[in-house]
């Protein structure tokens, strides 16, 4: 086997995932389009020589033709042009036709939506710089396609104070995402909703659940949403303006929040000793942990509470739902108390979504940080509440 034009150029123009629940393999396709014509094609298979040979066939076949034609290429072309492939093995063709649509798709949604770009300002971190109050805790206002988000809301009315001094009405929000129920990303929510009254709420049908963190030799400690707050939320009920997110579900055009993430790898936990009892006996799933995934021509943009659920299980859901590569990554990611079998596992799966952007902050670890600011030192970024990033 002699596979043709393998690997990502950092140029394209378009970009194309897709995998196969069937066999498991994977494929990346990336496309550069000149006066409306692909002038190269080329690829990456994680899967079996049939997807490579039919991967390869389907770089020879396109590369030359206009969008259109590229468009009209089938599973059947692929296959007949390889000169048939074994009946279990057919679907390769197929995935490589689709992806190479996907790529086609990504370009073109580039070109109809050239400005779509997301700021993201920090409202609420562990540190920031002075005038700005501190908490332990995490809130992002994140402003794209017309549409303000409020993305946690740290663990008091520390962030109204702080959208002040940074002048962001957040009487103007039109939704709040409640990443997890964790009083350090839900406590600021009641003075919220005193200043965005209509404001619509999204959270996982557990996020109101009592819970609780028990460290060696102390006292087991409620870190539940704090029950003024689920007052108000239950007061919101009323006015329709609470959705639950158990599942994926599109917000707003381009603006998806996963819902409950699936645990695929065998490396990741929920990063600490949490508890659905006080007596410690019940193991907290934390399954309201959700993430928020943005589209844009660059890839998605992918916002994390804590990633509870984990860092890699995370990102490969959210490939999953939008079959975009991953441009950027914000948010804490809960490693400080992860081993070092399990911070090296980590980078190792980092690697292959290759991130323009990685910007970890909150509950990420100083150890944990400091590892991937070593192993990505160029999209790695440090951040502060009050720094706004444009990406």
């Amino acid at each position: 086997m002699n596979p043709r034009n393998i690997g990502q150029f950092l140029d394209a123009d378009g970009t194309g995932i897709i995998g196969s629940e069937e066999c498991g393999d994977q494929i990346r396709v990336w496309i550069k389009v000149r006066d409306s014509k692909l002038v190269h094609v080329t690829h990456e298979v994680f899967g079996c020589p049939a997807a490579i040979a039919a991967c390869s066939m389907m770089t020879v076949l396109a590369t030359g033709m206009t969008l259109q034609q590229a468009q009209e290429l089938t599973d059947a072309d692929v296959a007949k042009a390889l000169g048939g492939l074994p009946e279990p093995k057919y679907h390769c063709s197929n995935l490589a036709a689709s992806a190479l649509h996907k790529a086609i798709e990504d370009y073109i949604f580039s070109q109809e939506n050239p400005d779509d770009t997301v700021t993201i300002t920090t409202l609420i971190n562990n540190e920031m710089p002075t005038p700005l109050t501190s908490e332990h805790g995490l809130s992002f206002w994140i402003q794209f396609g017309g549409k303000n988000i409020l993305f946690d809301t740290g663990k008091s009315n520390a962030l109204i104070h702080n959208a002040d001094l940074l002048n962001i009405d957040l009487s103007q929000t039109d939704a709040v995402i409640l990443s997890h129920g964790h009083y350090d990303h839900t406590g600021g929510l009641d003075a919220v909703l005193d200043i965005a009254p209509d404001a619509d709420i999204y959270l996982h049908p557990d996020t109101a659940r009592i819970r609780y963190s028990c460290h060696p030799g102390k006292q087991s400690k409620d870190i539940s949403m704090p029950r003024t707050v689920c007052e108000k939320i239950s007061a919101q009920f009323a006015k329709n303006r609470v959705t639950y997110t158990n599942k994926a579900r599109t917000i707003f055009p381009n603006l998806l929040i996963t819902g409950q993430i699936p645990r695929i790898t065998d490396y990741e936990d929920v990063g600490g000793p949490f508890y659905l009892d006080s007596q410690c006996q019940t193991a907290d799933p934390l399954n309201d942990d959700q993430a928020l995934l943005i589209s844009t021509s660059k890839g998605l943009i992918v916002i994390l509470g804590c990633a509870h659920a984990g860092l890699i299980n995370t990102l490969e859901y959210a490939v999953t739902l939008k079959n975009q590569p991953i441009h950027a990554v914000i948010g804490g990611i809960h490693l400080k108390s992860a081993s070092l079998s399990r911070l090296n596992k980590t980078c190792e799966s980092i690697r292959k979504f290759n991130l323009q952007h990685l910007i970890p902050c909150h509950c990420t670890g100083v150890s944990a940080a400091e590892m991937l600011k070593q192993h990505f030192p160029k999209s790695y970024q440090d951040i502060q509440s009050g720094v706004r990033l444009t990406l």
